[in-house]
């Protein structure tokens, strides 16, 4: 999985990573662009939805 310097290298680089955040929550979306230092892969991304997502359920 090739990995990007941070959450926006990600979203400029991979059209499946860009689809997958526009698909989130409002809120998640602020929390992921809030730690944009620490999401450098789609996995990681797609981790820290999911976590953020249990946090407010």
């Amino acid at each position: 999985m090739k990995k990007f310097e941070n959450l926006d290298g990600l979203l400029a680089g991979s059209e499946t990573a860009k689809i997958f955040f526009t698909s989130l929550p409002d809120y998640v979306q602020g929390a992921a662009l809030r730690n944009s230092g620490n999401i450098f892969t789609e996995e990681e991304l797609h981790r820290f939805a999911e976590k953020t997502m249990h946090e407010f359920n």
